[in-house]
């Protein structure tokens, strides 16, 4: 299995955006791949930090995907290449259950990846384009990510960028109105249930589909209105906070001239990949704009707290990705696995020990070694 990783750890937001695929453009990106016969299984994951492609190949492979990759991201390939990480082997799959659990998260230990890393998977199995490698490789990735989550402190009272947004509106000061644009997404729903925890904080959500208050609206106490109305209620918040899909600005500057004849000063915070809010509204009329990146140093803060369930949480991962390479390995043997009983079944047993003994480095032969005596009850 190869990777190829662009994240918050190489890449800036200007970059970051532009690989921030819809779910149409990752369709048709890996079934270009597949077509072409690229790769033979591939699996894209695309969050706000990272978008990284897992496949099955061979060296060759990665020109033509960054070429594929730049094309479809509009980004020169030269550059992108530049922003890069390159994962092959175990090194990949080392990469991948990092990944899952949270490791490789700006905010160690969050809750969100290991959803975004099954649901990718699951859509490439949708799409057809993974088998039995992948499908084993990603399944124990969750399995193991789970496993983490419940075994170690990792990931138990995790801070995501979802978390920290609202921490950041709350600080405004008593009694604040917030306002959450793209309240149906996963990263807007966690920020309503955070913000819904501080009670000076007066929250309404804005969906573009306006069908009335939910059940997680009544649960949290949320008005739900509607998107077209958003600058309306833009007026009368404090804090307005965007986190949705949406190609284009879901707020600009011209638009909140017209609608905002105030001198109130604001805070916006854009958790959105691309950019949901128009940068030059920064500074107006003493307004803050803040985006994804500026959590990057709160949750290096966070980070530095957790470290100590790291070393455990690498241990799990070690041991399951050994248990995952003996089922592959296993898997691949199967086919043979009658010859070789007979091809052993037909020699004295003596020359199985002696031929090990010729051909095994000295690890090899003390690890066969060991498996006999264990199969005779000796430790």
């Amino acid at each position: 299995m190869y990777c190829i990783s662009v994240s918050h750890k190489n890449a800036d937001l200007n970059i970051r955006k532009k690989l921030a695929f819809s779910s149409e453009k990752k369709s048709e990106i890996t079934a270009k791949l597949m077509m072409d016969g690229i790769v033979s299984e591939c699996v894209m994951l695309c969050t706000c930090n990272r978008t990284e492609l897992y496949y099955c190949g061979n060296e060759l492979s990665k020109n033509q995907i960054i070429h594929i990759l730049s094309q479809a991201a509009d980004i020169n390939s030269t550059l992108l290449a530049k922003h890069i990480r390159y994962f092959f082997g175990d090194k990949a799959i080392y990469h991948l259950f990092k990944v899952a659990s949270g490791i490789e998260s700006m905010v160690i230990g969050e809750d969100e990846i290991l959803g975004q890393t099954k649901q990718a998977y699951l859509n490439a199995k949708d799409n057809h384009t993974v088998s039995y490698e992948l499908n084993m490789i990603f399944q124990s990735a969750v399995a193991c990510a789970k496993k983490i989550k419940t075994d170690t402190r990792l990931s138990r009272t995790s801070v995501s960028v979802a978390t920290l947004a609202a921490s950041e509106a709350a600080k405004l000061g008593d009694r604040l109105n917030v306002f959450v644009i793209g309240a149906s997404g996963k990263i807007g729903t966690t920020v309503l249930k955070n913000l819904s925890s501080y009670k000076h904080i007066s929250v309404k959500a804005a969906l573009r589909k306006y069908s009335g208050c939910g059940r997680l609206y009544d649960q949290l106490n949320i008005e739900a209105v509607e998107y077209s109305r958003r600058y309306e209620y833009i007026k009368t918040s404090d804090c307005i906070i965007s986190a949705t899909g949406s190609p284009h600005y879901t707020v600009t500057l011209y638009d909140l001239k017209q609608a905002a004849d105030d001198d109130k000063s604001r805070l916006f915070i854009d958790l959105a990949v691309p950019p949901d809010i128009d940068p030059d509204i920064d500074g107006f009329r003493g307004s803050r704009l803040i985006n994804i990146d500026y959590f990057q140093e709160l949750a290096r803060l966070n980070n530095e707290i957790k470290l100590s369930s790291l070393d455990e949480a690498e241990e799990i991962i070690h041991s399951e990705i050994d248990d995952l390479k003996k089922a592959l390995l296993f898997h691949y043997f199967l086919p043979s696995l009658d010859k070789v009983k007979r091809h052993i079944s037909e020699r004295p047993f003596e020359e199985l020990v002696y031929k090990m003994k010729s051909e095994a480095d000295s690890r090899s032969f003390s690890e066969f070694i060991r498996i006999l005596k264990l199969m005779t009850g000796e430790s």
